[in-house]
C-alpha cells in the first residue's frame, strides 16, 4: 500500500480497537485474532505456617482475635512485639481456626507484598489479564485487589506477616491510613504481625502486644517441642531463656535431637550457663534455608538491629551499651545516660536529639521497654535480648563505653553496678581473655558493689580469691591487683577486722608508693585509708596527721574524691575531739561538694547527713538528730533497701534520740 502524495501517516478522530498505520509496506497479514496467554503470576506462597505444636498461653488473645474476626472488625489488628517471641505462631493458631469455620486464609510474607496481594486477587476470581495490566500500576493494583477482597464469595482471613518494613504497606503514607495494601475490609479479617511497635504507623489499627509466654505455659511449651511429657526441669529451662517462644523451641527441637548429651531439660540449663549462644550452636543443623535471620536468637535480634540501621546509626551500638548496663532486666535509669560520656567511639557524634531518636528506635522495635523505676524513666531490656546482643560484640569500644557510664556515678545503684559490671567483666573475657586486667577491674568493682549492698563477708572472700589469682596471672603489683587488695581492706574494714584492713593498706600503700609514685592519686588513696584505720583504732593524732597530709596533697583540686574524703575525715577527728563547731563546718562543705557533684540520692550525699545526725547528737541537739537520722533512713532505704545494714542503723539511732529529746 502507498499513500499518495500529499497525504500524512495520520489518524483523526476517536479510535476503538486496532489501528495499523504503514507506508511503504508491501505484503503484510495482519493476524486480529485472540491476544497471546498473559504470563503466569508471581510465585508466592499464600497459604499460612502450620504450628509445630500446641499453641499454649495464647487462648484469652485468639479468643479476642476470633470474636473481632466474627463481629467484623472496621480496622485492621496488629500483633507487635520483639523478634521470637511467637507473633506468627499466634497469627497461624488463628488462621488455623478461621480455616474451620470455613474462611479462605491468604497469608501474605515480606519482601513481595505486592505480588502476593494481586494473587489474592486471583485467587478471588480476577482476572490474569487484568492482574499483568494492572501489576506495574501500583495505586491502579491496590484498588483493584481491594475491590476483590471487598466483594469475595466468602468470608477470609488476610495476613500480612512480619511486616517490619511499613513502607513495603505503603511508600507514601502511613499504613494505618489505609490508603495502600493495608486496609480494614468488610468482606473479612486483617491481621498485621511486625516487630515496628508504633502506634503512630498503625492507628487507628487496633494493637495487642505479643508478651513472652507465662510460666507454667512455657515450661509445657518447651516439652512439647522436646515431645516429652513431664519433661524434669522444663520450668527452670524456660525461666533460664526468658520464656521467649522461639528459644524454648529451639531449646525442645535440641533435647529431641541430643537426648544422650541431654537426657532431661536441667542438663541443657547446665549446659547454657557459661551463655545461651549455645543454644545457636547446638540448633545450627536445623536452622537453614531463607528465613534463617528469623529462626536463631542471634539472627532474629539481628535482624532487628539491621532494620534499625537503616533509619537510626546509633540504634545498635546504643544497644550494645544498655545490653552490659542493664543485664538480668535490671532497669537503667536516663540519667546513667549522659550524652557527654556516651558520644564516644561507635557512638561519637550523638547528641541528645539523636540520643532521643535512637532509645524511641528500640523502643518501637521492642529491643528496650521505656518505663518508671523509683520514680525515675528508666530502660530496661528482656534478659535474653540482652544476653545475645552481648555474645554479639566483638569489638571493645562498646565496652569502654559501658564502663565510663559505670565509673561516672559509681556507688549509685548498687544493684545496676554489681550486674553490670559482671556483664562487663564476661564480655571482656571472651574478647580478652581471662586474665586481662580489664576482666580483674570489672570484678573488682562488681564486688566492691556487692560489700556496698551489706554482702561483706562474701565481697571479702571472693576478693581475697580473686587478689591470689590475678596475682599468678599478671602480678601482684599490677595497678589492677593492687586495686583488688585495695578493695579487700575496705571489706575488712566494714566487717570491723581492723588490724587485718590496716595491714592490707599499709602494704598497697607500700607497693603503689614504688610503682606509681607517691603523688599518684591510687597511693594518695590508700595513704587516707591507712589514716582512717588509725582513727578507727584510736590513734587520733596519726589519723589527723595523715589525713591532713593528703588533704593537702591535692591543693588544687580540692574536690577530687580522696581529697573530699581526706576533708570529711579530719571533720570526723574534730567530732571525736568535741570540737562540734569545725566538725559541723566540715561536714556542710563536703556534703555540698558531693551533692553537687554526684546527687542528693548518692551514698555519699547521704553519709554525710549520717556524719551530721552523729555530731548533732554528740552535743546533745536530740531532736535535731532524730530528724537528721530519719532522713537518712529514708534515703537509704531508697537506694539500699529497707533491711540494709545501714537503714537498719540508722533508724535505731533515730528511736534512740528521739527517746533521748523526749526525756
Amino acid at each position: 500500500m502507498t499513500v499518495p502524495p500529499g497525504h500524512d501517516n495520520a489518524a483523526r478522530g476517536d479510535v476503538y480497537g486496532q489501528l495499523v498505520q504503514a507506508r511503504d509496506i508491501h505484503n503484510v497479514t495482519i493476524n486480529a485474532g485472540e491476544h497471546a496467554a498473559p504470563p503466569p503470576g508471581a510465585d508466592v506462597a499464600l497459604d499460612p505456617p502450620r504450628p509445630a505444636t500446641t499453641v499454649r498461653g495464647r487462648d484469652d488473645l485468639l479468643d479476642v482475635l476470633v470474636a473481632e474476626m466474627r463481629a467484623g472488625a472496621s480496622v485492621p489488628h496488629v500483633l507487635t512485639g520483639p523478634g521470637g517471641f511467637g507473633k506468627t505462631t499466634v497469627a497461624a493458631a488463628l488462621a488455623e481456626r478461621a480455616r474451620a469455620e470455613g474462611r479462605t486464609v491468604f497469608w501474605v510474607r515480606p519482601g513481595n507484598v505486592a505480588a502476593s496481594m494481586i494473587e489474592v486477587a486471583v485467587e478471588l476470581g480476577g482476572s490474569r489479564r487484568e492482574a499483568e495490566e494492572v501489576r506495574s500500576t501500583r495505586h491502579l493494583a491496590m484498588r483493584w485487589v481491594w475491590r476483590h477482597l471487598d466483594h469475595a464469595p466468602r468470608p477470609w482471613l488476610l495476613v500480612i506477616d512480619n511486616a517490619d518494613r511499613p513502607e513495603e504497606l505503603d511508600p507514601e503514607h502511613r499504613p494505618g491510613d489505609q490508603l495502600g495494601w493495608l486496609r480494614a475490609s468488610r468482606g473479612g479479617f486483617v491481621v498485621v504481625t511486625t516487630r515496628v511497635d508504633d502506634p503512630g504507623q498503625w492507628t487507628p489499627a487496633r494493637i495487642h502486644r505479643v508478651e513472652p509466654l507465662g510460666g507454667g505455659s512455657a515450661g509445657t511449651a518447651l516439652a512439647d517441642h522436646a515431645g516429652l511429657e513431664g519433661l524434669r526441669g522444663a520450668g527452670e529451662l524456660a525461666e533460664r531463656l526468658g520464656r521467649v517462644p522461639l528459644a524454648l523451641a529451639l531449646a525442645g527441637r535440641i533435647l529431641a535431637t541430643h537426648r544422650v548429651l541431654f537426657p532431661d531439660a536441667r542438663a541443657l540449663s547446665a549446659h547454657l550457663e557459661e551463655g545461651v549462644d549455645r543454644l545457636d550452636e547446638l540448633a545450627a543443623p536445623f536452622v537453614t534455608g531463607e528465613d534463617v535471620d528469623r529462626r536463631s536468637l542471634s539472627g532474629v535480634w539481628d535482624l532487628s538491629l539491621r532494620l534499625l540501621a537503616e533509619r537510626e546509626p546509633y540504634a545498635e551500638p546504643l544497644s550494645q551499651v544498655l545490653a552490659v548496663l542493664g543485664p538480668n532486666a535490671v532497669p537503667v535509669p536516663l540519667r546513667r545516660l549522659p550524652v557527654s560520656v556516651l558520644a564516644a567511639g561507635p557512638l561519637e557524634g550523638l547528641d541528645e536529639v539523636g540520643l532521643a531518636r535512637a532509645i524511641n528506635a528500640l523502643v518501637v522495635h521492642g529491643l528496650v521497654a521505656l518505663g518508671e523505676h523509683g520514680g525515675e524513666t528508666a530502660l530496661r531490656m528482656h534478659p535474653l535480648v540482652a544476653e545475645t546482643i552481648r555474645a554479639g560484640i566483638d569489638t571493645t569500644p562498646p565496652l569502654r563505653i559501658a564502663e565510663g557510664l559505670l565509673r561516672r556515678h559509681a556507688d549509685h545503684d548498687l544493684l545496676l553496678e554489681a550486674n553490670a559490671h559482671v556483664a562487663l567483666g564476661r564480655a571482656c573475657a571472651r574478647i580478652r581473655g581471662d586474665a586481662h586486667p580489664s576482666v580483674v577491674r570489672a570484678a573488682v568493682a562488681n564486688l566492691r558493689a556487692v560489700m556496698l549492698s551489706g554482702h561483706r563477708e562474701a565481697a571479702e572472700e571472693a576478693l581475697g580469691a580473686l587478689v591470689e589469682a590475678a596475682g599468678k596471672d599478671i602480678g601482684v603489683t599490677h595497678p589492677e591487683v593492687m586495686a583488688a587488695r585495695h578493695a579487700r581492706g575496705d571489706a575488712l574494714r566494714a566487717l570491723g577486722r581492723i588490724e587485718e584492713a590496716e595491714e592490707v593498706f599499709r602494704s598497697v600503700h607500700g607497693d603503689r608508693e614504688a610503682v606509681l609514685g607517691p603523688g599518684h592519686p591510687d597511693t594518695l588513696s590508700s595513704l587516707h585509708q591507712v589514716a582512717l584505720v588509725a582513727g578507727l583504732r584510736g590513734d587520733l593524732d596519726a589519723a589527723e596527721r595523715i589525713f591532713r597530709d593528703v588533704w593537702e596533697a591535692h591543693v588544687g583540686n580540692e574536690e577530687e574524691l580522696t581529697a573530699l574524703q581526706a576533708r570529711e575525715n579530719l571533720a570526723c577527728v574534730l567530732m571525736a575531739r568535741g570540737d562540734h563547731d569545725g566538725a559541723e563546718e566540715g561536714f556542710r562543705w563536703t556534703r555540698g561538694v558531693w551533692s553537687r557533684l554526684l546527687g542528693e540520692r548518692h551514698p555519699r550525699t547521704i553519709t554525710a547527713d549520717y556524719l551530721s545526725a552523729l555530731n548533732a547528737a554528740g552535743r546533745g541537739e536530740h531532736t535535731r538528730a532524730g530528724a537528721l537520722f530519719e532522713r537518712v533512713a529514708r534515703a537509704r532505704a531508697e537506694v539500699l533497701g529497707e533491711e540494709h545494714p545501714e537503714t537498719v542503723e540508722a533508724r535505731e539511732r533515730a528511736e534512740r534520740s528521739r527517746a533521748a529529746g523526749g526525756r
